[in-house]
């Protein structure tokens, strides 16, 4: 797992040293359909083909694809497994702070040791970084679970304009 964390931190460093990031405004419509398109085919049997949508999702900030993203790495579906992706994705979308989530990230951490915790930790903060909450224009609040209940949950979006569009910061090369 220690070499896992070196190459992570590697290949993470690359990345913020890449070129400017490039603001891309999409409309809403044809954002929301793609990536209701994937979570549609990673809800069925052929998983590994959401992989790439799942991914660009992810780097746009969405919580949910950062979420699945992270599991397929750890589990190699539509990619080869990798644990530290994995650990990294699964940690950047707990900015939704989603109970399940996390108990399933502590369940995975917690043989860790407390240095591999700490570089785990800095991967996953430079990774929010390029793709978290405030980098990718989200908005995160508490909403109903459930139409008419009392029970709230944290839900991360994508803030639109008033013009129905979304605003996605690309890195290249990453």
């Amino acid at each position: 797992m220690k070499m896992l964390m070196t190459l992570g931190v590697a290949l993470l460093s690359s990345q913020l040293q890449a070129a400017e990031p490039e603001t891309v405004i999409i409309n809403d419509f044809e954002y929301t359909n793609k990536y209701e398109l994937a979570l549609r085919q990673a809800k069925h049997d052929d998983k590994g083909k959401a992989f790439p949508v799942l991914l660009e999702y992810a780097k746009n900030g969405e919580k949910l694809a950062q979420y699945m993203v992270g599991n397929f790495y750890l589990a190699g579906i539509g990619t080869e497994s990798n644990p530290t992706e994995g650990l990294i994705w699964m940690g950047t979308a707990l900015e939704q702070r989603t109970t399940e989530w996390q108990r399933a990230f502590e369940n995975i951490t917690k043989k860790l040791s407390a240095e591999q915790k700490a570089m785990l930790d800095d991967l996953i903060k430079k990774r929010i970084e390029l793709y978290g909450v405030q980098a990718q224009k989200m908005s995160c609040t508490k909403d109903a679970a459930v139409i008419g209940s009392n029970r709230k949950h944290h839900v991360c979006t994508k803030i639109r304009d008033g013009a129905q569009r979304v605003t996605v910061v690309k890195y290249p090369n990453s």
